[in-house]
């Protein structure tokens, strides 16, 4: 099964029944479509299985099992998760609750040379590289003192 954002709150799997099932016809169903065998029938692939592609709200987790050929019930075995049913099996999940959530903001940008100089100086931090430190009012107005030599 594969997963991914699609428009406006939707996401978008891709369901597939592996051909080692030996299925002539395949249908997914579950809690989106009613567990109808005739909503969403799946179509043959190049490798001899099935795959259908369904749109489904983000958001929540499905239900679902794969009906072969009109009459045998079977799992995704690479379902998120399982729950048991009324029939004493397991349905499949499928989990898009993650594909709701908002996509994390971009990284910020690296500050420029200017916004860097303003904040080194801002913090009193060390000047930039190839660039003389900036004296401060009271160290430009005093005059340098001398160590004094201890006394004999």
């Amino acid at each position: 099964m594969i997963k991914s954002r699609a428009a406006k709150g939707k996401a978008s799997v891709t369901f597939r029944v592996d051909p080692r099932v030996g299925a002539q016809t395949a249908a997914v169903c579950g809690e989106w479509n009613g567990w109808s065998a005739d909503a969403d029938v799946m179509q043959p692939d190049s490798e001899g299985g099935f795959s259908l592609r369904v749109d489904l709200e983000a958001g929540r987790a499905y239900r679902f099992r794969y009906l072969l050929d009109g009459h045998r019930w079977d799992n995704d075995w690479a379902a998120d998760a399982y729950q048991p049913n009324d029939f004493g099996g397991d349905d499949s999940v499928v989990d898009l609750t993650a594909l709701a959530e908002p996509v994390p903001p971009a990284a910020k940008k690296a500050p420029t040379r200017k916004n860097a100089r303003a904040k080194a100086s801002a913090a009193k931090m060390k000047p930039l590289k190839n660039e003389a430190p900036e004296q401060t009012a009271s160290k430009a107005a005093s005059p340098a003192k001398r160590p004094r030599k201890p006394a004999k």
